[in-house]
């Protein structure tokens, strides 16, 4: 064995990290990138990171303290909206497994994994990561992966709203959005009783919740509520 420094830098290994922990690589990207130096051949059922780390190592034994030291003190580690439309559209051509995607998307969420430096700075990228994914991620119908990619790809994108549409992505909880705004429009419950569904759902009461004027603007006319929820799937995809 030579002595010859490869041409790569521990730099190169934790933007590697980085950039799969965003979401700006997929698994198998990063292990793409690492097969000059560590074979992804046994590697499918490996966490990313570990990979990665262990690649360091096998290039430079100096490179694993340098790269655990500066990922232990980054702060730019949690999904991101891009990082979300990446993984979505890679899970969408079936470049990724529906258990990669989690994996990633959810890795935060394991006791221990975050050691409190990095923050979502997105509600919907957050709400779709710790909540809706661990609970339902694996019953999510393509189409309704598909409608989540355009809601995080929208340009013009509001994360409150974004939220509420991610959270009506299933049937179950349109119809709760119906039955309990529902009674709200016909004076049944106080703005203070709807704030008991829309902060366990939605983690907003009625003076944060988009749609509350709306909501104002209908009342005593359920009627109408049917197509306020249309208005609220689709949360600022038609702005």
């Amino acid at each position: 064995m030579n002595n010859q420094t490869p041409p790569v830098t521990s730099t190169f290994f934790v933007a590697l990290v980085k950039d799969y922990l965003r979401g700006l690589k997929t698994k198998a990207e990063v292990f793409s990138d690492i097969a000059p130096v560590q074979p992804a051949t046994t590697l499918a059922d490996r966490e990313v990171t570990q990979v990665v780390i262990e690649a360091a190592r096998a290039v430079n034994e100096d490179f694993y303290e340098q790269v655990v030291t500066e990922m232990g003190h980054a702060a730019d580690t949690t999904p991101t909206r891009a990082g979300m439309v990446h993984q979505l559209q890679a899970l969408l051509r079936n470049d990724i497994s529906r258990e990669d995607f989690i994996e990633w998307a959810t890795w935060h969420n394991e006791p221990g994994t975050d050691s409190g430096g990095g923050f979502f700075d997105d509600i919907a990228v957050d709400y779709f990561c710790t909540q809706l994914l661990p609970k339902a991620g694996l019953e999510l119908t393509p189409d309704q992966l598909q409608k989540a990619l355009a809601i995080f790809r929208n340009q013009q994108h509001q994360s409150l709203k974004d939220k509420v549409a991610l959270v009506l992505l299933t049937e179950q909880e349109q119809q709760r959005f119906l039955f309990y705004l529902g009674d709200y429009i016909q004076g049944h419950t106080s703005p203070e009783q709807l704030d008991v569904y829309l902060l366990n759902r939605f983690g907003m009461d009625h003076h944060s919740f988009p749609y509350m004027p709306a909501l104002v603007t209908i009342m005593h006319n359920p009627a109408k509520l049917p197509a306020l929820l249309q208005v609220a799937m689709n949360g600022a995809l038609q702005e």
